[in-house]
């Protein structure tokens, strides 16, 4: 491979990896290594070594399925892509965290391309991340279908609509699988997007929260025993405003894989109140 091509791939590979050290959300690191990437491919883009095509599938370039996530041919396609990946990704990483959310956007940017292989066939090329979005935009839609995320709508100025996420992902979905079936050729991957959207709804049971009946007989004031630091508290505060019990429950989760018990170091749970699975402090 090129240096070029090099470079580009320590930035796909680290940006992310750190974001998983340093604690800061992997939505971001993705987008800023997309916009890294972008800048250093934009006279050049290494199209031979980083692009993806279907022939790469049995072939030692099948890695090219990672990399080429991660390219992107001209402003308005990495505009849009990181536009998307902005108003659905940061949310939806919110509501499940950040490993989830890897895996999510990862495995669907995979079948996004299994997909395109199969409905395109040849030597054409797949680069951009729409394929990893629709999977988070599908995931997103299954699991929390009324949870309302911010729309961006262009006009002579730009507005924005808060509309639920099944609203959105039914929109989409519908207009990339029309397009797929009709077989228009317009240079976009309209197959990729529908494979993605669908390998994000089966992820979708994976990263749904659940909370069993039986386990929801807690009061948020039970929560505090176990708070130690802002971010803590801010996560807490943020479930006691939800006003959709979808939602409330998904920052609850989120905040039980941060708090720990403070006598034992255990994990803490919601089960007839909240406390240490380990010692049983707070019952």
């Amino acid at each position: 491979m090129e240096i070029i091509s090099w470079v580009a791939v320590a930035i796909m590979i680290l940006l992310p990896l750190l974001s998983f050290i340093k604690k800061f959300p992997v939505s971001n690191a993705i987008v800023i290594s997309n916009i890294i990437v972008f800048l250093l491919t934009f006279y050049h883009i290494p199209l031979k070594d980083l692009a993806f095509r279907p022939s790469y599938l049995l072939t030692s370039k099948i890695y090219t399925i990672f990399t080429s996530m991660f390219l992107h041919g001209d402003f308005y396609h990495i505009f849009f892509n990181m536009l998307g990946l902005i108003f659905i990704g940061f949310p939806l990483e919110q509501e499940i965290g950040a490993k989830k959310f890897a895996l999510v956007y990862f495995i669907s940017g995979f079948f996004a391309a299994i997909i395109f292989s199969l409905v395109n066939g040849g030597d054409s090329y797949l680069i951009g991340a729409s394929g990893a979005i629709f999977g988070i935009l599908g995931a997103f839609a299954a699991a929390y279908p009324f949870k309302r995320i911010a729309v961006p709508l262009f006009m002579p100025i730009i507005l924005f609509l808060r509309l639920p996420v099944i609203v959105v992902a039914l929109l989409y979905a519908g207009i990339e699988t029309l397009y797929t079936f009709s077989g228009v050729t317009d240079g976009i991957a309209h197959s990729a997007h529908v494979g993605g959207f669908i390998a994000g709804v089966f992820l979708s049971p994976l990263i749904k929260v659940k909370i069993e009946p039986h386990e929801r007989k807690f009061s948020m004031d039970d929560f505090e025993p176990f708070i130690e630091n802002e971010r803590q508290r801010r996560i807490l505060e943020r479930a006691r405003e939800a006003d959709e019990k979808e939602v409330r429950d998904a920052w609850l989760s989120y905040l039980l894989k941060d708090l720990k018990c403070p006598k034992c170091g255990g994990g803490i749970e919601i089960k007839n109140g909240v406390h240490c699975k380990r010692c049983g402090y707070g019952k």
